[in-house]
């Protein structure tokens, strides 16, 4: 099952951090933790990064099973219901 996410990308330039946001769909069958991302939303409220969200956006970071880890705006029950609501659509038919 699959739901969309948007994900928070950096990219170094010359020793410096730029962050910017890439919606990407995901496959829920190769999550293995959700975990809420205080450091990202800390950044985000001392004006660290500049993403053009509100200064109460929560994040959250996703381990995969391959080990990698990604980071996506939303916080850990927003990104549960999303997860929910598709394993609901599949078994209502």
């Amino acid at each position: 099952m699959f739901i969309k996410v948007v994900k928070i990308q950096e990219r170094r330039i010359n020793d410096e951090k730029f962050h910017y946001l890439v919606e990407i769909t995901l496959n829920t069958n190769h999550i293995t933790f959700l975990s809420e991302n205080y450091e990202m939303k800390k950044r985000l409220s001392e004006g660290k990064i500049n993403l053009g969200l509100r200064n109460d956006t929560g994040f959250t970071t996703i381990k995969l099973s391959t080990g990698k880890e990604i980071t996506v705006v939303g916080d850990t029950s927003i990104i549960e219901s999303k997860i929910q609501k598709t394993t609901k659509k599949i078994l209502r038919g």
